[in-house]
């Protein structure tokens, strides 16, 4: 039973670790900034909605048709950063 319970807490761990290393990090077109929202289309056509304030690290020119990387947590936008324009 204990062996069972250990290998179960150690596969609940190694998985958490794993979900961390890739959420938070959003790349796609910049399509639209809503208020204080950016829409985000990734490769896949998903639509991501972060909210951004002035505690957001911005680089490069920020604005719709950029092709952007975004770290985020929790639907927070912490940088955003133009990787290129769409043309």
């Amino acid at each position: 039973m204990k062996k069972i319970l250990l290998s179960l807490v150690m596969a609940v761990a190694v998985l958490s670790f794993v979900s961390m290393s890739w959420a938070g990090m959003v790349m796609g077109d910049l399509t639209k900034i809503d208020g204080s929202f950016y829409m985000i289309k990734d490769k896949d056509g998903k639509e991501h909605k972060i909210h951004f304030d002035g505690t957001t690290k911005k680089t490069g020119d920020v604005k719709a048709g950029a092709h952007v990387e975004v770290d985020e947590s929790n639907g927070h936008a912490n940088s955003i950063k133009v990787m290129e324009m769409k043309k």
